[in-house]
């Protein structure tokens, strides 16, 4: 929460009140600005803070003016981080080796945007060309004003639906030569893709501090209170896993030969996984159907640079 400004009348200028700062997870802070000075002719004006906000934004964080013809003005709000874009299903075969099959995960989601700090308020003034503020012998200055909040911290993105397991009746590897001859050879039912995981929803934005009181002759000699900080965006939702193969052969980079007298057949594929927070009929953010085939082959995998 932002700090209180000091009350007229304590100091000929009353410094306004130090801002406030948030560290997110990701390193990113969000601060709230400092308040402005009472002073004994113009109040000064608090400052603006950041983060910079992303577009448009209703509020932007903006000081407020300090107190010279007319009384100070408050910090504004500071703008909400922006939400987090659904990340993409899970596409790609995977891959092939002495492993086993490896899938393919769907996107994992991203951070939502910091929410800004909220404008310093402005500060008050001790006097004025009609009458002072405050009585003769006491310290001259206006009222200081509040710092503003600091923003919420944007929410953490789902994470990505996994893959669905294959059912490859026959691998064969790097090298091998294989021949199918007189045989049954059947693929079973492939797995679905996991769905993705749904996105938090920001942290909310610190209340501004209170303005310094002013004296019970002069409005203008009161600070004024700090904006608001900005909620944290909400952090993405993920993408759906990939669904699960069924083969009848699966080979990378090997030699396969199927005689007249073979059946190889595949089973289902799986389907892919729906994305977070996602509807089952809609297409946003799923993961590609798995591949059924009675012969697949894989890309061979890049080799690994020399040491």
């Amino acid at each position: 929460m932002g700090n209180d400004g000091a009350d007229a009348c304590t100091a000929d200028m009353a410094m306004g009140a130090p801002p406030v700062v948030t560290v997110c997870d990701d390193g990113i802070e969000s601060t709230g600005g400092y308040g402005g000075d009472g002073r004994i002719d113009t109040g000064g004006d608090g400052a603006s803070e950041l983060p910079e906000p992303v577009g448009m934004a209703d509020s932007r964080g903006l000081g407020g003016f300090g107190a010279s013809s007319m009384p100070c003005k408050e910090g504004q709000n500071g703008a909400d981080g922006a939400p987090a874009e659904r990340a993409a299903g899970a596409v790609d075969a995977g891959l092939l080796g002495a492993d086993g099959w490896i899938g393919v995960r769907g996107e994992d989601g991203k951070p939502g945007g910091v929410g800004q700090g909220g404008g310093g308020g402005g500060g008050g003034k001790g006097r004025d060309p009609a009458r002072d503020a405050c009585p003769a012998g006491q310290l001259q200055g206006g009222a200081a004003g509040g710092s503003g909040g600091s923003g919420g911290c944007g929410g953490k993105g789902g994470k990505g639906g996994g893959y669905g397991g294959a059912s490859i009746a026959i691998v064969a590897l790097q090298g091998s030569a294989l021949t199918v001859d007189d045989s049954t050879v059947l693929g079973a039912k492939g797995g679905d893709g996991g769905v993705g995981g749904t996105g938090q929803w920001g942290g909310a934005g610190a209340d501004g501090g209170h303005c310094g009181h002013g004296s019970v002759v002069a409005d203008w000699a009161r600070g004024c209170r700090g904006g608001f900080g900005g909620h944290g965006g909400r952090g993405g939702d993920a993408g759906g896993g990939l669904g699960g193969h069924s083969f009848g052969i699966g080979s990378v980079g090997a030699s396969v030969a199927i005689s007249e007298s073979a059946t190889v057949s595949p089973g289902q594929a799986g389907t892919g996984g729906i994305g977070g927070n996602a509807t089952l009929e809609s297409k946003l953010g799923k993961g590609q159907d798995g591949t059924a085939a009675f012969w697949y082959r894989f890309d061979a995998p890049a080799s690994e640079p020399p040491q």
